[in-house]
């Protein structure tokens, strides 16, 4: 709209300056027919009054005086030549004595003859015309210069492009405010919709009720809403395909697990049983090593279930405010190792999380990278608290083995684990605490030269 107006307002004055230009051209041209008309008709009474022949010299005792009188009376100057183009009588001071050769010829092939210059930066028109006597003959050229005088008419011109001006500024002041409030009007439900559309999650959606003036913009915001409930019945399905995979999945881990232990209890029983004699006197230590087994399957059995247990029901955060390095360095002391040491680059920071699952989140990834540097020299593993704008680090770095990249990817799955004991739980429950506590994390490592995990919490 504005650009509009701008482009008005240009081609209003464009248009303004060239008929003012046309208008001035067409008022001197008629002006100057005017003061020809005017003079050639006091020439031609003069010529009436004459007794004289009408030759070249007696036009200048003719015209002696009258030329001055009829320059005064009309207010304009003018010369008198001959056929020839010889000066009779000129109220000029400067009138050349003759007309050059060219412009006699031209003079002479038309009755009127108008010549443009201009002289000090003003336009000048020069006409010719003849004064003939009574039979209509031609007897001298009459020269008739004429200034063009536009001062006022320019003077005009700005005073009204002025006007004209502060007339497109008001009507550009009130575009602008006028397609603010429209673009307010309409981009208020678009930006709506961008905003839903930028946080359009998976399942997690709400449909817009939304009226606009726009069919452009209710057939956007019917196509959101049918999205939305597209995602949402997508989502249903996908979540209860996962669910049903993860609890075959699940029922093979936990199968699996509960196998393992199984089986020695099996044979030890079977074994007990053949070997086992109430005669011999040596029956009670027999009982006793089977015994110990007995209980040592079982409490294995008691810690696969546990385990499972604390993955399938994570307990809810209780954020509080808690000194961050404090809780970590605590975290750093249980271990006793001399490969784990605890730097930090202040003291103290607050930060609003669980307590304990700050310290399970450090356990872990501590024990991890204990058994990542196993058989390594110079084995070490360093716990480091950093700052940044706003957010604190927690970085478990070690020197062991490190993961190659198909093992970085899959790091965080439940059960997935490259060590030939455990249950593959430890970096998901990591991963879960952190996400829990409104944090991300994150890790760099390298086969042969070690990992590094991160987590960031904003503070």
């Amino acid at each position: 709209m504005t650009i509009i107006v701008v482009l008005a307002m240009v081609f209003t004055g464009v248009i303004t300056w060239y008929q003012y230009q046309e208008q001035s051209k067409d008022y001197h041209i008629d002006r100057l027919e005017r003061k020809e008309q005017q003079v050639l008709k006091s020439l031609e009474n003069e010529l009436i009054k004459t007794y004289f022949t009408l030759t070249p010299k007696n036009l200048g005792r003719i015209f002696n005086e009258p030329v001055y009188e009829i320059s005064n009376i009309q207010d304009v100057d003018f010369s008198l030549y001959s056929l020839d183009g010889e000066l009779i009588k000129s109220t000029l001071v400067d009138a050349p004595e003759r007309l050059f050769r060219g412009l006699l010829a031209r003079v002479m092939d038309n009755e009127r003859f108008v010549v443009e210059e201009v002289n000090e930066g003003r336009s000048v028109m020069s006409s010719f015309f003849f004064l003939t006597d009574g039979e209509g003959d031609p007897v001298a050229i009459v020269n008739l210069p004429y200034f063009e005088e536009n001062s006022f008419n320019e003077f005009e011109l700005r005073e009204f492009l002025t006007r004209l001006s502060l007339v497109y500024v008001l009507i550009f002041i009130l575009a602008l405010v006028l397609g603010y409030l429209v673009s307010i009007y309409i981009s208020r439900p678009m930006n709506t919709v961008a905003d839903r559309l930028a946080n359009t999650a998976f399942g997690t959606n709400e449909k817009l009720n939304l009226r606009s003036q726009s069919t452009e913009l209710d057939t956007l915001i019917m196509a959101y809403n049918n999205m939305v409930e597209a995602l949402g019945e997508s989502a249903d399905k996908l979540a209860q395909s996962e669910r049903e995979l993860a609890w075959k999945e699940m029922a093979k881990q936990v199968a699996h697990e509960i196998k393992n232990p199984l089986t020695p209890m099996r044979l030890n029983v079977q074994q007990f049983e053949r070997s086992f004699d109430l005669d011999d006197n040596e029956r009670m230590v027999q009982l006793k090593e089977f015994t110990q087994g007995m209980l040592q399957q079982i409490d294995t059995l008691n810690t696969i279930a546990s385990a499972f247990s604390d993955f399938a029901k994570m307990p809810e955060a209780k954020q509080v405010e808690v000194n961050a390095v404090e809780v970590v360095q605590w975290a750093v002391q249980l271990f006793t190792d001399e490969r784990v040491s605890f730097v930090s680059e202040q003291p103290e920071m607050a930060l609003k999380i669980d307590r304990n699952h700050l310290v399970q989140m450090v356990n872990n990834l501590i024990k991890n990278a204990l058994e990542a540097v196993q058989g390594v020299q110079q084995a070490k593993v360093q716990v480091r608290v950093k700052f940044a704008p706003s957010q604190l680090l927690i970085e478990v770095e070690d020197n062991g083995k490190g993961m190659s990249d198909a093992v970085r990817k899959r790091m965080f799955e439940p059960h997935f684990t490259t060590k030939n004991s455990g249950m593959g739980l430890g970096l998901a429950v990591v991963k879960s605490l952190v996400e829990e506590n409104g944090g991300r994390i994150s890790c760099h490592s390298k086969e042969s030269q070690g990992t590094r995990f991160t987590l960031t919490f904003n503070t």
